[in-house]
């Protein structure tokens, strides 16, 4: 009964989770007698009750109001750049559009631009990480988010539902449990030194049987000095656990475990491991090994799979790249799977049974230093590391009231007021009244903390309260950048009232660009979702005439990380956006250039590589094979998707949705099978439905034949394609005879081509500006959680047009966002 009670208390400390009432514009009138006839005369027939091209309805639109603002900007940009109504429909009048535009800005600045939205799954996760001061993957039983314009920071998309409320009450009930005030440790710490011994390390860990942990396979070798040997395993060898815990009945609760650990290899030439860290069902890390480093988990028992013999815990050493060792022959002892590029993974060949001792065998091993393990992990809090001084706790109002503001002041990343501070001591009273411990209540009470508005949205940066808002600024600049709440140094500015300084701004965003966690926790999640990079990559052995839909996992990753290096090289170096499009440079490992036919490149990092002139790919983007790979469909690199994935990202003029009784276009099925691409585009087109995109598209998607499946350059190509089974994987086959690609097409200005090399360059002449103005779009939506509107667009052209005669320098453009009113909330 306790626990049902104090969930009731717990949802009464809740906010109302209930959405506003639209607000509405100021000048009604206009609407009725300007905009709304102009929209009945010259748009209802393509978006209204009858027909809604692009899934746009605008006759049930009433005045400006918030909710259709994405709407009335897209009304706006169409109309400014006299883009709609199409050329071959009746025109508005000059005088038409202005009356409209002018009613539009007004209504926009009268609305004002402030907005706030809730975290998102990764900031959620980070944000609880950073409160508890627990390393565990929060994020990882939180349903994925909804997507605005493919971006998971939009707030239209982040609102909040009876079930993902749910959701997160489970998460918040876990997080809060894996912490202590007052209580015991529930577990000892089992801990083994390895570095001092001589012979076999496996004794060392008997006394682990007695606390319930199955050993199972641990290290047999150990170098004197250095620590036990961790044998390295090749790609598709099985892992093997170290060893297992028995949970606890309940298999609820936190296991922690640490690793002190370093690599270790006889030969010169050898390189670092890739060690592999799963516990359960999960593997929680991948990382190469090139010193010595502690690594430190934690692990919720009810996210993961626990086996017959309990969580089993495996430490995995592996060479992932293809190597030789000076004095040793190579032998390609790959399977067909384990191929990262066809070329096969070499290794040494060498007799075990001859070569007993690690010092004969050319491999690396990973050095085991140290062991930690709590298997009943309970944290005290505020953990040592904040080094925050509290005075003695002790089961009394006054360290519960400590306690509690610290934790709301983080949980809030800010300090928070004295109302706020008043509803949850007041709640912590009531559950101590209740009967519930100096820990239990507090946790409860935390809890109710991690639900409340406070925690689980940003703040708005417009905020009336001056001290919530210059924190706003420091959550959202500090969220893009890094990932996680602002740190000390931000939150020190923000108190001070000294961080919307522009000096100071562009010093602090500086600062966390360059920041390590920048790189996974703002260039990859916006690279991936700017340029659609989840989609699958198509690898194909041609030797062996199939394409493998499991992918070969050493070129997928590095065909990906050439596009992810690539982008964030042009960011670090402050390089001019034309870079994106063209250049004579990328980034390239030893798989890549092999793929490329590159030679003289060794080791598996990526690093600039300046381009051959006769490599007629050239630099940029679009010439990346992960790009073209993954904008293949059923096998052949697909005009549409190139076409219609360069209007969106390159182009700034994203196509109309597809109308819904349109089908797919299948080139497999019945004659079209006998086609070549450009006779079935040509027959697509035929259709009235498929030609408003098709003809703008399909020119553009010519452009990038020379480019086959896996995204390597290519002369020529079959006269048409079919598809076929070959050992359960899908084959795709040339038919008839080849000929010379045909790149000839046209941009949507009417600017012809005849390679893709002239392309590139028209691209580069004329629609560089679009492209920009694309990007810094996204830039806007990621930074702000919405569509950039009226206002922001002008704010966007002043910062295009401030940079114009630098080459618009990619670095320069986003700090610029940071500035901005829409980012500042002025």
């Amino acid at each position: 009964m306790r626990k049902a009670k104090s969930i009731v208390l717990l949802l009464t400390a809740l906010p109302v989770l209930a959405a506003s009432a639209a607000e509405t514009g100021i000048d009604g009138k206009t609407f009725k007698e300007v905009v709304k006839p102009m929209l009945d005369k010259y748009c209802i027939s393509c978006h209204g009750p009858d027909k809604q091209k692009a899934r746009l309805r605008y006759d049930q639109m009433d005045g400006f109001r918030t909710s259709d603002r994405h709407l009335w900007t897209a009304i706006h940009e169409q109309l400014s750049e006299e883009e709609m109504p199409p050329e071959d429909e009746p025109q508005p009048a000059s005088a038409e559009r202005k009356k409209v535009l002018a009613w539009l800005e007004k209504e926009q600045r009268a609305l004002g631009a402030g907005s706030t939205r809730r975290l998102n799954r990764r900031e959620f996760g980070a944000a609880l990480q950073d409160v508890t001061g627990l390393s565990v993957d929060f994020a990882y039983t939180i349903p994925g988010d909804s997507k605005v314009d493919g971006f998971d920071t939009g707030a239209e998309a982040l609102q909040d539902a009876a079930d993902s409320v749910s959701q997160l009450m489970e998460v918040t009930r876990r997080a809060v449990e894996g912490i202590r005030f007052l209580e015991p440790a529930p577990s000892d710490i089992l801990k083994v030194d390895l570095v001092n011994v001589e012979k076999d390390p496996h004794k060392l860990f008997d006394p682990w049987k007695e606390a319930g942990i199955n050993l199972e396979k641990l290290p047999r070798i150990a170098k004197p000095g250095l620590g036990a040997l961790v044998e390295p395993k090749w790609p598709k060898d099985r892992s093997s656990n170290l060893f297992s815990i028995s949970p606890p009945p309940d298999e609820q609760g936190l296991v922690r475990v640490k690793f002190s650990i370093a690599s270790y290899s006889a030969f010169p030439g050898v390189p670092d491991p890739i060690l592999w860290v799963k516990i359960g069902s999960r593997v929680l890390d991948r990382q190469e090994i090139t010193g010595p480093m502690d690594l430190e988990y934690q692990v919720q028992l009810e996210d993961t799979i626990i086996g017959k013999k309990g969580l089993g815990i495996a430490l995995t050493p592996r060479v992932e790249i293809a190597y030789g060792v000076k004095g040793f022959a190579n032998e390609d002892r790959s399977k067909p799977q384990d191929l990262p590029d066809g070329a096969g993974l070499f290794r040494p060949v060498w007799d075990k049974k001859k070569l007993r001792t690690p010092e004969q065998q050319p491999r690396p091993f990973v050095v085991l230093k140290q062991v930690e393990l709590e298997p009943r992990y309970v944290a005290a809090w505020p953990p040592a590391r904040w080094n925050v001084d509290l005075g003695e706790i002790g089961d009394n109002p006054e360290s519960a009231e400590k306690l509690l503001t610290l934790w709301m002041d983080r949980a809030y990343r800010r300090p928070a007021t004295a109302i706020e501070r008043k509803r949850f001591s007041t709640f912590y009273k009531r559950l101590r009244g209740d009967g519930m411990t100096f820990d239990q209540a507090l946790r409860s009470t935390f809890q109710s903390v991690l639900m409340s508005s406070p925690f689980r949205y940003l703040d708005s940066t417009a905020h009336e309260d001056k001290v919530i808002a210059e924190h706003a600024v420091a959550s959202r600049l500090s969220f893009m950048l890094v990932g996680a709440p602002p740190d000390a140094e931000l939150r020190k500015l923000a108190i001070s009232g000294k961080l919307r300084r522009p000096e100071v701004l562009k010093t602090q965003a500086d600062r966390l660009l360059k920041d390590v966690r920048s790189d996974r926790a703002f260039l990859r999640p916006f690279v991936t979702q700017w340029l659609e990079m989840e989609q699958p990559i198509t690898l194909v052995d041609d030797r062996r005439g199939k394409a493998s839909y499991h992918f070969r996992r050493f070129l997928q990753d590095s065909m990906r990380e050439e596009t992810y290096t690539y982008v964030g090289r042009i960011l670090s170096d402050n390089r001019p956006a034309r870079e994106l499009i063209t250049s004579d440079w990328t980034m390239m490992n030893n798989t890549l250039a092999r793929h490329y036919g590159y030679e003289g490149i060794e080791g598996g990092h990526l690093r600039k590589v300046k381009l051959r002139k006769d490599d007629k790919r050239g630099g940029g983007i679009m010439s990346h094979a992960g790009i073209q790979s993954m904008l293949c469909w059923m096998g052949d690199n697909w005009v549409i998707y190139r076409g219609a994935w360069t209007a969106r990202h390159i182009l700034d003029d994203p196509p109309q949705l597809p109308p819904l009784e349109v089908p797919e276009l299948d080139p497999t099925a019945g004659d079209n099978k006998y086609l070549t691409a450009r006779e079935l585009m040509a027959q697509h087109r035929e259709d009235r439905n498929c030609s408003v995109c098709h003809t703008k598209l399909d020119p553009i998607g010519f452009a990038f034949q020379n480019f086959d499946i896996s995204g390597r350059w290519r002369d020529v190509e079959y006269e048409s394609y079919i598809v076929d089974e070959l050992d359960s994987n899908i084959a795709w086959r040339g038919k008839g005879k080849t000929r010379a690609v045909d790149t000839a097409g046209e941009l949507p200005g009417g600017e012809g081509f005849r390679s893709y090399d002239e392309f590139k360059k028209v691209v580069v002449k004329d629609y560089q500006k679009d492209m920009v103005q694309g990007l810094m779009k996204k830039f806007m939506l990621y930074a702000t959680g919405r569509k950039p509107d009226i206002d922001d667009m002008a704010e966007i052209e002043r910062i295009m047009e401030t940079n114009a005669a630098k080459g618009y320098p990619l670095r320069e453009m986003l700090l610029a966002i940071f500035q901005t009113e829409a980012f500042l909330g002025h």
